[in-house]
């Protein structure tokens, strides 16, 4: 159960540094509203959206490469082989995309934020700048997570957020500098954290070696992955894109907002379990009952991240209207059909492992592929006539078309059986919940009973998704140690025994 126990315990201290992290941002949330129009707002987000494509399609598979090249082999010549060559192949392509880019900065601003934006060339200046060391810590962060250096990950993090936040409020309102402050304070705290990775990095691994086999290796490994990365990215974000054509900036601030909100509660809760899960499953698979175990996970899984949504999409209700000024209201309602689409897109990390065990990555190109035509049709047919909420819906049918595509094609290597019913039935409650509670109850509720509802109907879902089975490992462990015990016991009565024959 050593594996179930690293799950466990490095994704409780990864959700520490994202608890901290999203908290902060919440809290940020008045200074960055007050202080950044919806149009303004929205500019980041195009911004934000191109940057995160160009960094997907450079090392989008890389990362999963990595790991599973680490995992090949136990000798260390063998992993310092691995890490220097997917940091050199990643520099390098990362520094070719970025000049190029760099180059045709002028086109793409007209065309992703418009003419009327005059700073745009020089916003994507700052934008591919932060692009190349963002894209190179994503392969150092990597290493922490595969060494398994929860503690310290965290601890850079937190150092990171603290120095953005801070050269953030400095940039934004002491020197007056709005969009322009936001984006240099993101490339000088990414600098930073880049930096303090690297130095980690060159000081625990070998000397520099280049294997081109292995470089080959990762690179089959890493393009099916590139194409689903990219293509998850669109899917993800492509919406925005859609918005700028069909309706005004401020709405695509708006929506973005929601969206913003929507990623980082499902990062907050996600991302701790992802940041580990991805190690552990190669550790389940050399268990004898692994497909049974991965069936077992993936029930408390559906469980866990509903409960934890459906308390955010209830939450958002009472708490966004004290963070936020009345322009960016409509984004409230929204936010539950975001976490509605997240929720559905979560699902696919569990259907893909049968493709990383197998190193069949292929398979998730049917669903990303899929996925990437339902978003496209979805926002053409939805944006022009309900405009932003038709970019929410669109998410939804996007990831559902993504996530069962993906379990169909990873069936054909391994059959993991899943607790179909259960999940069926606790997400059908959850929306009853929800309906129920925003509909019927909050309406009569103050700002501190809507609060007050929301914990409540998580606590009680917790109960009873998890009771029975925290009470079983509560027994079973009082078993174990009444079992120890009663041997310790046997042993000294033993000792004593042979003492008094001696």
């Amino acid at each position: 159960m050593k594996p179930v126990r690293d799950l466990l315990k490095h994704s409780s201290i990864y959700m520490i540094g994202q608890i901290l992290t999203r908290m902060a941002s919440v809290l940020l949330l008045p200074f960055y509203t007050h202080v950044l129009t919806p149009a303004d707002y929205g500019v980041t987000a195009i911004l934000d959206l191109t940057a995160a494509i160009l960094a997907t399609l450079i090392a989008g598979g890389m990362n999963s490469a990595i790991t599973r090249h680490h995992f090949d082999d136990d000798d260390e010549q063998h992993r310092d082989q691995v890490w220097w060559t997917a940091i050199t192949m990643v520099t390098t392509v990362c520094t070719v995309i970025s000049l190029t880019m760099y180059l045709g900065r002028h086109i793409l601003a007209d065309v992703t934020l418009g003419p009327e934006i005059v700073q745009g060339p020089w916003f994507y200046t700052l934008t591919i700048l932060t692009l190349w060391f963002c894209v190179v810590g994503m392969v150092l962060d990597t290493y922490l997570r595969v060494r398994k250096w929860s503690g310290i990950f965290v601890a850079i993090s937190l150092c990171r957020l603290i120095l953005n936040i801070t050269l953030n409020v400095w940039l934004i309102v002491g020197k007056q500098m709005g969009v322009e402050g936001l984006l240099i304070g993101n490339l000088l705290a990414t600098v930073a954290h880049t930096a303090a990775l690297g130095t980690i990095f060159v000081a625990t691994r070998g000397r520099y070696c280049l294997d081109r086999v292995i470089g080959a290796e990762m690179y089959r490994f890493a393009a099916p992955l590139v194409v689903t990365a990219v293509t998850t990215m669109m899917m993800h974000e492509a919406d925005r894109y859609f918005l700028r054509i069909w309706v005004s900036m401020d709405e695509v601030g708006v929506y973005s907002l929601a969206h913003k909100i929507g990623f980082a509660v499902n990062t907050l809760c996600l991302l701790p379990f992802m940041s580990i899960w991805h190690v552990a499953i190669y550790d389940i698979e050399r268990m004898p009952d692994s497909q049974k175990m991965f069936g077992k996970i993936f029930g408390a899984f559906v469980s866990g991240l509903g409960i934890l949504l459906l308390g955010a999409s209830l939450s958002v209700h009472p708490v966004l209207p004290l963070l936020t000024p009345d322009a960016y209201g409509n984004a409230i309602d929204l936010i539950s059909v975001i976490l509605a689409g997240f929720f559905v897109f979560g699902l696919s990390f569990m259907f893909e492992v049968p493709a990383l065990l197998s190193k069949q990555t292929r398979l998730m190109v049917p669903g990303s592929i899929a996925g990437l035509v339902v978003n496209v049709v979805a926002n053409i047919l939805l944006i022009p006539r309900i405009g932003a909420w038709g970019a929410a819906w669109a998410g939804v049918l996007t990831y559902a078309a993504f996530s069962f595509t993906v379990l169909a094609s990873c069936r054909t290597v391994m059959k993991i059986e899943y607790p179909w019913k259960k999940a069926i039935a606790t997400v059908a409650g959850l929306t009853m919940t929800y309906v129920a509670v925003r509909y019927a109850v909050f309406p009569a509720c103050t700002t501190i009973g809507q609060l007050a509802v929301s914990v409540a109907v998580c606590a009680l879902w917790a109960i009873v998704s998890f009771g029975r089975d925290g009470l079983e490992w509560w027994m079973h462990r009082q078993a174990c140690r009444l079992a120890t015990a009663q041997f310790l016991t046997s042993e000294k009565v033993v000792t004593a025994s042979e003492r008094v024959t001696v």
